[in-house]
């Protein structure tokens, strides 16, 4: 089996059992980019916002930064950090920052105002300093505006943790070196990857030392009290023991979706969800896909939303398109985009460059290059009008300006309400300036 590569930030152990099994987007270099309204595409294409979205710039480099200095870059080694927002208009973030105090941090955009969430230097409540935000900076945002996010920490005795922040206030709910929750004789090494529902529960995933041996898990905190959902060595449903996991995703109603490997069982892994006190497999590796051959490779992460869809990218093997996006709902596997297939605005698809998103309304949306068409690659969302694309290199700002570029690995955050982020490189009067963009309702108008 197959989870789709980890680019950067997996756990060690997760690194060791899963990374030939990830679908190689890491090799892949695209200048792709995305944006909205108030967006001159660049070939002939039926756009995707709705009447009333607007494209709002949040934060650009150059900017002044609460830390000092000013924001400069918004991805790490050229990976695009999503930017969650919510139905408030609120946007977290990562940047860099060049000559400030702190040399990178997480911010939030309210309104007009940015203000910081933490930075690397900070002082945790428990005393460890923040060192960074880990190899592949995750940040989830729930509805009333609390973040989580997990950090690398010095100067004390955890040496990594998950924080929620809120009310300009950021508190520890798990650290490296407590013990782990439902594992006899272990020991929490590193946490990282946080996932966020509205009521504040949050699952992660772990690495966990027995003894000489270190393992993964995922772990889940509802209330004040930590379990164990999974963890490597456990019996898989359908056969053999799980292995190895991508990054879990979690909804508002407690269930918990996540690929994983499997060794010794009739399969080799695939996406799991784990909902009213049981782990269950979803969709297996070697099942057929539905538009031909079968499913060889899943992404590392997946998105699940309340009405239980799932969506995922794959690889396929024995027939078929060579890779595609897909929607699963109950047994039901519901293609989106395969590579090969004609592109909204022109051009046929040939590779998916960012995992695919799901929002609350069902609206999938990932970013993919593109052969043959007037641009080589844009943001596309498939919603009830079903698959258009939302905009595309090249194209151009309503005020003058071009979209050139994004990171080398593209990311894509939607919310609640459809409202897209992402980073961005554009063009105007000869300055190139990179910057977070947000696509939907204006955010003024929400509060």
């Amino acid at each position: 089996m197959a989870l789709l590569p980890a680019r950067s930030g997996m756990l060690a152990g997760a690194r060791r059992r899963v990374a030939l099994a990830f679908v190689p987007i890491a090799a892949l270099w695209f200048v792709v980019f995305w944006a909205a309204l108030g967006v001159r595409p660049a070939g002939e294409t039926k756009q995707a916002e709705p009447a009333s979205a607007v494209l709002q710039q949040i934060v650009a480099s150059g900017q002044t930064a609460p830390v000092g200095g000013s924001f400069d870059r918004f991805e790490i080694a050229g990976q695009a950090i999503p930017a969650p927002t919510n139905l408030s208009g609120d946007v977290a973030f990562f940047a860099n920052i060049a000559r400030g105090k702190a040399e990178e941090g997480l911010f939030i955009a309210r309104e007009e105002r940015i203000d910081k969430i933490a930075a690397v230097g900070d002082v945790t409540p428990g005393g460890e300093h923040i060192a960074d935000f880990t190899d592949h900076p995750v940040l989830a945002l729930d509805k009333a505006g609390t973040v989580a996010f997990a950090a690398a920490l010095t100067g004390g005795k955890a040496t990594s943790g998950v924080f929620v922040a809120a009310h300009g206030k950021i508190e520890p709910i798990v650290l490296s070196g407590a013990a782990a929750p439902d594992i006899a004789g272990g020991t929490l090494v590193s946490v990282e990857r946080p996932v966020l529902d509205d009521s504040g529960n949050v699952a992660v995933l772990v690495s966990v030392r027995r003894g000489r041996d270190v393992s993964d898990a995922i772990l889940l905190r509802r209330g004040a009290e930590w379990h164990k959902l999974v963890g490597v060595g456990d019996p898989a449903p359908g056969g053999g023991t799980f292995s190895g996991f991508g990054a879990p995703a979690i909804n508002n109603r407690g269930a918990v979706a996540f690929p994983a490997v499997v060794d010794q069982g009739p399969i080799l892994g695939g996406i799991y969800l784990f909902e009213e006190g049981e782990a269950r497999l979803a969709l297996a590796a070697g099942s057929p896909a539905p538009d031909g051959g079968i499913f060889g490779k899943f992404s590392e992460q997946v998105a699940i939303n309340d009405a239980g869809a799932i969506v995922f990218s794959a690889v396929l093997r024995q027939g078929g398109p060579p890779g595609a996006v897909f929607v699963l709902e109950g047994d039901a596997v519901r293609p989106i985009a395969a590579i090969g297939e004609p592109a909204p605005g022109g051009g046929t698809f040939s590779a998916f460059t960012s995992w695919p998103v799901l929002s609350p309304l069902g609206t999938v949306g990932f970013v993919a290059s593109i052969d043959g068409g007037p641009s080589p690659s844009g943001v596309f969302l498939y919603g009830a009008d079903g698959l258009n694309r939302l905009a595309a290199v090249g194209e151009t700002l309503a005020n003058g300006g071009r979209l050139v570029s994004f990171p080398l690995f593209p990311a894509i955050a939607i919310g609640p309400d459809d409202a897209v982020t992402f980073a961005a490189t554009s063009e105007r009067d000869g300055a190139r300036r990179d910057a977070i963009f947000y696509h939907g309702e204006p955010r003024h108008a929400r509060r």
